[in-house]
């Protein structure tokens, strides 16, 4: 009788335990939508995190001021940046300069030219949740909790002859896209080849560049500084989008450039109608 007794408590402790392991963040898989087009999107919770980077980070630049960012709101991140392949299902021509297959990313694509991606999407789906990410979002979802230069660790080298420990398996950078194999064959990479980020993202550190929400301005004439200039970073903003400014940020480092523009805080600007072989874009959508 004792024994059948203690029997009707087993729920109770196998639920305390499933408790306990949700506490200690032990059951990490994340959320997947999949939208009508089969672009995935992982859930990124809502929290603060430090933005910007130290003044002893390696490659650091002027603007990268630390700062305190509140993202109050969960959002879906693209898995991965957007492919050739779902470019061409909705949207037509392909401007990739390197048309290499559907599951490369898509490169050579304005700022005007995702917005347009964008609002087809929204209009194929029936919602207005898609939109590109703002720079904050960006940012905070490519750390996935990390406070080093890179999602991995931190930044060591600045050599493309050299491999950076923390990209070299994450990342097609300099070192990965066409020092490896075969040499000097620098080019975009399919998406997804290399190992994601702790929550499940790929390809945010290198692949191509991406193009976030923020507009900027580029100079400041009273500080003699070239750069991305915002009113954003700011301690203790909650959820920044910068709306002043000509130009359009851009995240995230290409395939043939260095450690240095892979940091997670490294910030450039374009034009909103400029074009390069090592831009492209992912989405995200709001839930």
């Amino acid at each position: 009788m004792k024994q059948y007794k203690s029997l009707k408590f087993l729920p109770l402790v196998f639920w305390g335990l499933v408790l306990l392991f949700l506490q200690a963040g032990l059951c990490t898989a994340q959320e997947i939508y999949t939208n009508k087009l089969g672009m995935r999107f992982v859930l990124i919770p809502a929290g603060s995190f430090t933005m910007g980077s130290p003044e002893s980070e390696e490659g650091r630049q002027w603007n990268e001021t630390q700062h305190r960012v509140v993202i109050s709101n969960d959002f879906y991140m693209g898995e991965a940046e957007v492919t050739q392949g779902e470019w061409n299902r909705l949207v037509s021509p392909n401007p990739s300069s390197f048309k290499l297959g559907d599951t490369y990313p898509v490169d050579s694509v304005s700022w005007d030219q995702a917005i347009q991606f964008i609002s087809f999407l929204n209009k194929w789906e029936g919602t207005n949740r898609y939109r590109l990410p703002t720079e904050a979002e960006w940012e905070y979802a490519c750390r996935a909790g990390s406070t080093q230069a890179f999602a991995q660790g931190p930044i060591t080298t600045f050599s493309c002859n050299d491999p950076e420990p923390a990209l070299v398996d994450m990342a097609w950078y300099c070192y990965t896209s066409g020092l490896q194999g075969p040499a000097r064959d620098f080019k975009p990479h399919p998406v997804k080849t290399r190992k994601p980020n702790k929550w499940g993202l790929y390809d945010m550190h290198g692949n191509v560049q991406e193009w976030v929400l923020d507009t900027c301005e580029w100079r400041n004439i009273w500080k003699a500084k070239v750069g991305v200039i915002t009113d954003t970073y700011q301690d203790n903003i909650v959820d920044p989008l910068e709306k002043k400014g000509n130009h359009r940020i851009i995240r995230g480092g290409g395939w043939y450039q260095t450690g240095k523009y892979q940091r997670s805080a490294y910030r450039s600007y374009y034009k909103p109608f400029a074009k390069r072989n090592s831009l492209g874009f992912r989405i995200v959508r709001m839930k």
